[in-house]
């Protein structure tokens, strides 16, 4: 499926934002912000040890983007209403 393809069906976002809001989704995403790399490998003599320390972050960084692009495919885009004019011209 595409993006545009999601954005067609408004369905698709609100039954999104209901999942990302239930509460055992909300623990698991607090567990996973406990779970990054820094905090699970220690301070910096850790890392120094760690010749691929890098990738971890990298790994951490890609997870985070996971979780905001859900967050912005949840979102239910806003209805574009035309404004007539309430005014007239007799000229």
């Amino acid at each position: 499926m595409k993006l545009n393809e999601w954005r067609e069906n408004i369905d698709y976002a609100i039954e999104l934002a209901k999942i990302l809001k239930n509460p055992v989704f909300v623990l698991a995403q607090s567990v996973l912000e406990e779970m990054t790399a820094a905090k699970v490998i220690g301070g910096t003599p850790q890392l120094y040890q760690l010749n691929n320390a890098h990738i971890l972050f990298g790994y951490d960084a890609g997870r985070a983007s996971i979780l905001a692009d859900l967050s912005q495919l949840a979102e239910v885009p806003e209805e574009q209403v035309n404004i007539e004019p309430t005014y007239t011209s007799e000229f």
